[in-house]
C-alpha cells in the first residue's frame, strides 16, 4: 500500500493531491470488505457524528431544496430562526450574500450549520406578502428529535414513530410513552418504517422499556471477544411492559430497529405488522482516524433472542455492495403468494396463511418460505401487509416534484382557503379538502414539468393523488408529526390492520 502510494506521488503524470491519495486509498481498502463498513471524509464525519449526537450548532430550520430553491419547511420550535421570525414556506434566495439558487442540499449543512454564537446573514423571498426580508441569525444549540410522531390515534391507542436510533431516543421514547399515557393510553403502535437503525444501546434500552425483567434482547459474536461480545438483557420498571402492542416494519427497517423487532417478536411481546426488513445483523465500531476522518468496521453480528442471525446474504466489494442496497427496492418475498392471493401474509409458528379481506385462501407449510428467508434475512412480519401498488402517473408526480409544486402554489395563494387552517392543526386535519379543480392543477403542473397525464391512471388513483397533496400541506404549516396524522388516518393499509389486531388483542 505504502509502496504504491510513493510510486504514484513520484511518477503519475499530474500533480496528485497526497491527502484525496490517502482518503482514496482508505476508501477501497473499506470497500473491499462488506457493505457497512465505510470510510467517512473529516466533514462528513463531522455531520454525521452531530446528526448521531442529537444536537448541532446552526439557525434550527427543516428544509427541502425545490425547483433549486431553498424552502424552510419550518423552522424549530424555540430555534434561532424561529425567534427571528423566519416561517414556513420561505424561500432563501442567499446565505451571507452569496446566491443560493441552485444549491445542492449537501451544500446547505455547510452553509447554515456553524459555531454557536456566529452570525448568517439570510435574504429570504415570502411569497405570501410577495417580498424579500433580510434576517441577521445568530446560530445557537439545536436539539434534534429522532421521534417524528408521538400521538393518540384514538382514545386509547398511543402511535410513536421512531425515524432512527440517536444518543438521545430512548430518553425521547421514554418521555413520549408518559405523556401518551398521561392522556388515557392503554395500547401501543410503534412505527420503525424507514428506519435505518442507529445506536445499538438505544435499541436495547427501548425493548427494556417494553419488556419484563430477566428477557434475553440480543445478543452479539465476534471472533475478538471482550467488549464486540455483548448479551443483554431487560431489566425491570420499564415504561410499557404490559398492555396491547404492536410494531410496524418495511424493508427500509434495518440494523437497531431490527434488534427491536427481533426482541419483541421472539419474546411474544408485539405483532409484527409490514414488510420482511431490511436484514442488518452486522455491528459497526467507529474509529477516529488523525486528520478527523473516521472509519466504520464490522466488529461483530448479532442475533434475536432465538438464535436468528439477521443479517442477509452478500457479496464482498463494490459490485456486491451495490447489488446488496438495490435489494432493498427489488425484494418482495413472497411475491408470488401475493401476486396470486393478495391480502396478507400470516405466520402462527411453522404455518403460513393468506387472507384477503379476513378469508383464509391458503395454508401451507412455511419451510419453503423459510429456505427463502434464510438467504433474505431480515425479520419476518407476524402479518405481512403489502400496500396497493402506485400507477406510474402517481410516481411521477412525486418524483418530478408535481404534488410539491401544488401544495406550494395553495399555500402562497392569500386568497386559497388553506388559508383558514393555518393555525389549526386540528381543524385542517378534520375538514380541509383539497381542490375541486384537482385534476386542472395536476393538468397544469404536468405541463409544467413535461409530464403526460394518463387519464386512467389518474382516475383510478385521484383519491391517492389527494390524499398525498394534502399531507404535503399539513408538512409545511404544522410539520412531520402532522403529515404523518394525515398518511396514518386516511390512506394507510399497514395501520389499518395494526388498528384491527391491537383492538382484537384489548378486547
Amino acid at each position: 500500500m505504502l509502496d504504491a502510494y510513493r510510486l504514484i506521488r513520484s511518477y503519475y503524470v499530474d500533480p496528485v493531491n497526497a491527502d484525496s491519495l490517502q482518503s482514496a486509498g482508505v476508501r477501497g481498502m473499506v470497500q473491499s470488505l462488506d457493505p457497512h463498513s465505510i470510510y467517512l471524509e473529516p466533514e462528513k464525519a463531522a455531520i454525521t457524528q452531530s446528526n448521531f449526537n442529537g444536537n448541532f450548532e446552526g439557525i434550527g430550520i427543516e428544509f427541502d431544496v425545490v425547483r433549486d430553491t431553498l424552502l424552510v419547511v419550518t423552522p424549530l420550535a424555540g430555534g434561532p430562526s424561529e425567534s427571528a421570525g423566519i416561517m414556513p414556506g420561505d424561500r432563501i434566495v442567499s446565505i451571507d450574500s452569496k446566491n443560493v439558487i441552485g444549491i445542492k442540499p449537501a451544500a446547505v449543512l455547510s452553509k447554515l450549520r456553524g459555531e454557536r454564537g456566529t452570525r448568517v446573514s439570510l435574504r429570504i423571498y415570502r411569497p405570501l406578502i410577495r417580498r424579500m426580508i433580510d434576517f441577521r441569525v445568530t446560530r445557537d444549540k439545536i436539539s434534534t428529535t429522532s421521534i417524528d410522531a408521538a400521538f393518540l390515534d384514538d382514545a386509547n391507542t398511543g402511535y410513536i414513530r421512531i425515524g432512527q436510533f440517536v444518543e438521545t431516543t430512548a430518553s425521547e421514547f421514554h418521555k413520549a410513552v408518559q405523556k401518551l399515557r398521561d392522556k388515557g393510553m392503554r395500547q401501543l403502535i410503534i412505527d420503525v418504517r424507514g428506519n435505518p437503525g442507529g445506536y445499538l444501546d438505544q435499541a436495547v434500552t427501548i425493548a427494556d422499556e417494553l419488556l419484563p425483567a430477566g428477557k434475553l434482547i440480543v445478543y452479539t459474536k465476534s471472533r475478538h471477544g471482550g467488549d464486540d461480545q455483548m448479551k443483554y438483557s431487560s431489566t425491570s420498571g420499564g415504561v410499557f411492559e404490559t398492555g396491547p402492542l404492536c410494531l410496524l416494519v418495511d424493508r427500509g427497517s434495518a440494523s437497531a430497529a431490527e434488534i427491536l423487532a427481533g426482541a419483541l417478536q421472539d419474546n411474544h411481546r408485539a405483532l409484527l405488522i409490514g414488510e420482511l426488513t431490511f436484514g442488518k445483523g452486522l455491528v459497526q465500531r467507529q474509529f477516529k482516524l488523525p486528520d478527523n476522518s473516521v472509519v466504520r468496521l464490522t466488529v461483530s453480528r448479532y442475533y434475536t433472542p432465538s438464535g436468528r442471525q439477521i443479517q442477509r446474504e452478500y457479496d464482498e466489494g463494490f459490485s456486491g455492495r451495490e447489488r446488496y442496497y438495490k435489494e432493498m427496492f427489488t425484494r418482495n418475498l413472497p411475491g408470488n403468494f401475493m401476486k396470486k392471493y393478495g391480502g396478507l401474509l400470516y405466520r402462527e409458528g411453522q404455518d403460513i396463511s393468506v387472507y384477503s379481506t379476513g378469508t383464509l385462501l391458503k395454508s401451507a407449510s412455511a419451510d419453503s418460505l423459510r429456505a427463502m428467508l434464510a438467504k433474505a434475512g431480515g425479520i419476518m412480519p407476524d402479518y405481512w401487509v403489502f400496500g396497493k401498488p402506485y400507477s406510474n402517473l402517481y410516481q411521477e408526480l412525486y418524483a418530478k416534484g408535481v404534488i410539491e409544486d401544488i401544495a406550494l402554489k395553495l399555500i402562497d395563494a392569500p386568497d386559497d382557503p388553506v388559508q383558514k387552517f393555518r393555525h389549526s392543526a386540528a381543524a385542517y386535519l378534520d375538514n380541509y379538502h383539497v381542490p375541486a379543480n384537482l385534476e386542472a392543477l395536476v393538468k397544469k403542473g404536468c405541463e409544467e414539468s413535461k409530464l403526460t397525464l394518463d387519464q386512467s391512471e389518474f382516475n383510478r388513483d385521484r383519491a391517492d393523488i389527494a390524499l398525498a397533496l394534502k399531507a404535503r400541506i399539513a408538512r409545511h404549516l404544522f410539520g412531520t408529526e402532522e403529515q404523518i396524522r394525515v398518511l396514518l388516518r386516511e390512506g394507510d393499509p399497514v395501520m389499518k390492520v395494526a388498528r384491527h389486531f391491537i383492538e382484537k388483542k384489548a378486547s
